[in-house]
């Protein structure tokens, strides 16, 4: 497998309507390519890390965790 560059990046609205503006970060380095589940933790905390920077930008509209287990409440 060859070792993709991954450079995350993420729109944020301008104030006023004014547009958006396009952050890019530097790619990220130490990526685990051998492990899906280190890859997707590693990427999950990549998206935290984003997520964070504008947490009233984020789509928290998607309700991700629809489901839950009986008994546990509703997160929405």
């Amino acid at each position: 497998m060859g070792k993709p560059a991954i450079i995350p990046f993420t729109p944020r609205r301008l104030p006023d309507a004014k547009g958006y503006e396009l952050i890019m970060q530097p790619a990220v380095e130490n990526f685990p390519l051998d492990n899906e589940l280190d890859a997707a933790a590693f990427m999950n905390k990549v998206v935290e890390k984003e997520i964070l920077m504008a947490p009233d930008q984020y789509m928290w509209l998607h309700r991700r965790f629809k489901t839950r287990p009986e008994g546990e409440p509703s997160l929405y």
